[in-house]
């Protein structure tokens, strides 16, 4: 009777009981905290994957992601270890899992900074690591001892979260190398050692580097004595404890000859230049610039040989990334500081993640095996990421240095067929990523007349104003592939100036047309705005006369280098006037007074044919009396009309052209603003920063002549 009442009673159901509700509280609780260690090891990988290749790309998607990342890791990691913390369930992933976020803060990747402003943060960053490693701690302990659990993994994680302490140390540390105090007492001793006697008075050869101490590494011992004496030099003249140019340049190594150990050669040569750089970069004065060795080492050196162009941005491009390195990744702490420990602990990192992918793999459980799944990913995955950060690092400039300069300084090294110098040869094989992104940026005004972004303008207000609102200048951005004979052009313009920098009247006298053109070039040199009005005309002439030509003549050198410099000066215009000499606001105000004029004069106009033609019109009409920016506009139609009038033959006509663009890059390259293209460095780099690297090297800081050596 009592079991048929029994079966007739309704059975409790489980969703109604506070021992189920809590169960599946506690299994919602878990899959949360698995979806927020899914988006961090989504994270880590943007991190190590895009945050490499940052510098070699300008578009402003992968930039705003990595950035957008890097700052939602810490909220992201405090968020998940508090729901690690709180929660009621607690299980042997939890600790791997937190470990696992911790290391996302900065402990794998060698990114440091994202901006040069988060430099001065260093100390605010270093108070949060501590924060959130002291939570990762707590999780560990309220496992192991809080909750008398004995967890099978703890040796192993104590041992990853050591090395993760440690590779964090690296990461504030290489932040705090280049902040303002710093950097400053490290760039002062080259700026010392390059003032001494020795560096100003020596005779040089630029082909052998004689005489060319350039450091390339050793300043951490060049420290005042007490008696004044500075501490590199010898008795003799040998520098003590100082790897130079010219001492790399006299090794006889088997490495180090022909071809190959040429290149090796540069690297440790853009490593020497990227210190002199530097020294802008912190304030300091070039006590060299007005030397005829430096002249010499750019003019009859560094641009000597049948194609000197290729060896001259080869070298200004692998300089560009040491100097990028040093302020937005620890690839400089780890070559100065710890080069052993560099290699060591990513291999650690490597074989401790393996030894703790075995015991889960081994002790998998049955019961859950999504759980298990998923903590055998994640020490996959870092495993992986690690090894891929050695290689970027074994790969790097900066480990070649390390090696050539070991390899110059050890003799034994240097014997034929010897052991370590196969091993050392094998090494120095391992291909990085390219420098930069080798493109230029292009902009064409007439082409982008009309366009407007109704979707920025929105996103304008809907962020309330975080992003800028879309002007009229604001077309569709493009690249093209830095040529070969873009480069050779403004080689060839700038071994033909000396280091003598002009507007563009050289390249006219050249050809000839300087009596009939030279109210092109005549803006008023000390007239505001003057080169932005000078570009802005020769681009409207350069695109009116590019129009005229059918498609075969458009792929002609001549003609294909005068386009891209022309569309690329107005790239910088319309996007980067910080790096033009005109002050950033002039720029812009010309700029988007001549966009509105053109706008008006080309009403109507939908295809490029008829705007060009509407224009050319507009140049034979216009009053000497109109505004500024319709005068702009006539003057470009005007020049148009005059080249293709009186200029006849065509290749002649885009010679012109050519060497003023040439000519013209030369002349906007020159700045104090050394901040600025720091800066650049950091979105995927500017042509105009590495003519401006080029131009400081061969003591060409500014625009007048300067030096022994220019002609005037």
């Amino acid at each position: 009777m009592l079991d048929a009442d029994m079966d007739l009673s309704p059975s409790p159901s489980p969703i109604s009981s506070p021992i189920y509700d809590c169960i599946d509280s506690g299994k919602n609780h878990i899959g949360i905290v698995e979806i927020l260690v899914v988006l961090a090891v989504a994270a880590m990988f943007i991190l190590h994957i895009l945050g490499s290749s940052r510098r070699r790309s300008s578009h402003g998607g992968i930039h705003a992601l990595v950035m957008g990342v890097s700052t939602l890791s810490y909220p992201l990691v405090s968020f998940t270890i508090g729901r690690m913390r709180t929660s009621d369930w607690y299980l042997d992933d939890f600790p791997v899992w937190a470990v696992f976020m911790l290391l996302l803060l900065g402990s794998t990747d060698n990114l440091t900074v994202c901006h040069l402003n988060d430099i001065d943060n260093w100390k605010s960053i270093y108070v949060n690591h501590l924060f959130k490693g002291f939570l990762v701690v707590y999780v560990v302990v309220n496992i192991t001892m809080l909750q008398n659990h004995h967890f099978r993994y703890l040796h192993s994680i104590l041992a990853i979260l050591f090395v993760g302490v440690l590779k964090w140390y690296q990461r504030i540390a290489a932040m705090r190398m280049v902040s303002k105090s710093y950097l400053c007492k490290n760039m002062k001793v080259i700026a010392e050692y390059m003032k001494h006697k020795d560096n100003q008075l020596r005779s040089f050869d630029p082909v052998t580097m004689e005489g060319y101490k350039y450091m390339v590494a050793g300043e951490k011992y060049c420290t005042k004595r007490r008696t004044g004496r500075m501490p590199w030099y010898h008795e003799d003249g040998s520098t003590s404890k100082v790897t130079t140019v010219e001492q790399i340049w006299q090794c006889t190594g088997n490495l180090l000859l022909h071809e190959r150990g040429m290149l090796l050669k540069d690297v440790c040569l853009s490593m020497a230049l990227s210190k002199m750089l530097n020294r802008r970069f912190a304030g300091f004065m070039l006590s060299e610039a007005k030397l005829p060795k430096t002249h010499d080492f750019v003019f009859k050196g560094l641009l000597a040989g049948d194609k000197p162009h290729q060896r001259a941005f080869r070298v200004i491009e692998e300089e560009l990334v040491f100097v990028h390195d040093l302020y937005y990744t620890r690839y400089s702490y780890l070559y100065q500081k710890g080069r052993y420990l560099a290699l060591c602990l990513p291999i650690i990192m490597f074989g401790l993640c393996s030894w703790l992918t075995y015991l889960i793999v081994r002790d998998r459980s049955k019961d859950d095996p999504i759980l298990s799944d998923l903590t055998i990913f994640i020490t996959v995955v870092l495993a992986f990421l690690e090894l891929y950060q050695l290689y970027l690092y074994v790969a790097s400039g900066w480990f070649k240095v390390a090696l050539i300069r070991s390899y110059v300084t050890t003799s034994f090294l240097q014997r034929r067929g010897c052991f370590h110098e196969m091993i050392l040869g094998l090494l120095l094989r391992l291909q990085a990523f390219r420098p930069w992104k080798n493109r230029l940026g292009q902009y064409c005004v007439i082409q982008e007349l009309g366009h407007k972004s109704r979707a920025s303008n929105c996103l304008h207000y809907a962020t309330l104003r975080l992003v800028d609102k879309a002007k009229n200048k604001k077309g569709c951005k493009k690249s093209v592939k830095l040529s070969e004979n873009v480069k050779k052009a403004i080689v060839e313009t700038l071994l033909g100036s000396n280091g003598h920098l002009t507007n563009g009247v050289t390249s006219l006298k050249k050809n000839g047309v300087h009596g009939h053109l030279s109210w092109a070039c005549d803006g008023g040199i000390a007239a505001e705005g003057s080169v932005t009005r000078t570009i802005l005309v020769w681009h409207i002439a350069t695109t009116l006369c590019e129009h005229q030509l059918d498609t075969q003549a458009k792929k002609q050198d001549v003609v294909r280098t005068a386009s891209t410099l022309s569309q690329y000066c107005l790239q910088l215009l319309a996007f980067a006037p910080h790096l033009l000499p005109d002050h950033i606001s002039i720029s812009e105000s010309i700029l988007d007074e001549v966009i509105e004029k053109a706008g008006e004069v080309i009403e109507g106009a939908k295809t490029m044919k008829d705007k060009c033609e509407k224009l050319r019109a507009f140049g034979t009409h216009i009053g000497p009396h109109a505004d500024e920016a319709m005068l702009v506009i006539a003057q470009g139609a005007r020049l148009a009309s005059y080249l293709l009038e009186h200029v006849q033959e065509m290749r002649s006509r885009w010679k012109v052209l050519s060497d003023f663009w040439a000519e013209m890059m030369l002349y906007i390259s020159p700045s104090d603003d050394a901040r600025a293209h720091l800066e650049t460095l950091a979105r995927g780099g500017e042509f105009i920063t590495h003519l401006w690297a080029l131009l400081t090297h061969a003591g060409v800081l500014n625009r007048v002549p300067t030096g022994p050596n220019d002609v005037v």
